[in-house]
């Protein structure tokens, strides 16, 4: 009796509780507006992320606006509550993750997904943003891990020139800092890294790559059912890649496992095809780069432009209505 008269209570409370929940007030959408002046429109409201097809959704780079179904988007739900953003592809197709796959996200999911983030830069030049990648900063002029100077120059691998550390030349270098044999730079696998250099027609150094050190051999990684999986060891390979869009004024940063280094092509034409040939939007005061509203596309009706697996880099804007001057 007494368990027949809870359930009852619990039924009788049930649509009391609905009527409650219904008049809880809806957060109003949020418009925020950049330093540039792009707008996007911040619903404040949970979302399905494992709705299929994928709701589009817009982020801003400086005043460029993006706009891409929400799979494509890191958390699969757009940007966050601050308009901050990075996106995020499966490794080795380049393409995004099914709807809700990176929801509470796996050991397994995070190994092969490829990060992309984009920063645009108005206060010095993204030139000098790569520069500072690879020059040692202040303080750190004698680091033979800070700059290329200081490292074992290696055969050319993918198309790159290697930088390898020089692991001994560190340890005597903190050594007379008087740093113990155990401290955390004394370790390869710890603290440092191997750079990968690419250079344009002039000689220039065009994009940084720096990857776990060779003296790493474990991957960290392996293939089950034709998808990459971490393995039962410590740690996994990896390699950050950094390059400019110099006519949209932006640095980019790409992350993926350390075996997609020979792909390090790919992963610039898809990151850069990624941006340009899916900006909705640019905020200009000539009135034909006006082209549609700053918010929130909450519908399917527009799909990104399907990028070509072959295509070499992008290096002009003519197909987005964005000239090369920016």
């Amino acid at each position: 009796m007494p368990l027949f008269r809870s359930l009852l209570v619990f039924a009788l409370a049930l649509p009391l509780g609905a009527c409650a929940q219904s008049d809880v007030p809806r957060k109003p959408p949020r418009l925020l507006t950049n330093e540039q002046g792009c707008s996007i429109t911040i619903d404040n409201q949970p979302t399905n992320p494992y709705q299929d097809p994928s709701p589009m959704d817009r982020a801003c780079i400086g005043p460029y606006q993006l706009e891409l179904p929400q799979n494509y988007y890191y958390n699969q739900k757009g940007p966050e509550h601050d308009g901050s953003f990075a996106l995020a592809l499966e490794y080795p197709s380049l393409e995004p993750f099914k709807p809700g796959e990176r929801i509470n996200l796996t050991v397994d999911v995070s190994v092969r997904s490829v990060t992309i983030r984009y920063s645009y830069v108005d206060r010095v030049t993204p030139q000098e943003v790569l520069r500072r990648a690879y020059t040692a900063r202040e303080g750190r002029e004698d680091d033979p891990s800070a700059s290329l100077r200081g490292r074992i120059v290696g055969e050319p691998l993918h198309g790159l020139v290697p930088y390898y550390v020089d692991m001994d030349k560190v340890r005597s270098y903190y050594q007379g800092k008087g740093y113990r044999e155990d401290a955390p730079v004394m370790r390869a696998d710890l603290w440092h890294t191997d750079w990968f250099v690419a250079r344009d027609a002039s000689g220039e150094i065009s994009q940084i790559i720096k990857c776990t050190p060779r003296e790493i051999t474990e991957s960290g990684v392996e293939y089950r059912d034709g998808k990459m999986v971490k393995k039962k060891v410590y740690g996994f390979a990896e390699c950050g890649q950094t390059f400019i869009i110099e006519e949209l004024s932006t640095v980019v940063d790409v992350n993926y496992p350390r075996e997609g280094l020979a792909n390090w092509q790919r992963m610039e034409a898809r990151a850069r095809a990624l941006l340009i040939d899916n900006i909705s939007r640019k905020r200009a005061s000539s009135p034909s780069m006006q082209t549609e509203p700053a918010g929130r596309e909450n519908n399917t009706s527009r799909q990104p432009v399907r990028w070509d697996k072959q295509a070499l880099p992008v290096s002009a804007l003519d197909s987005t209505g964005v000239s090369a001057a920016g």
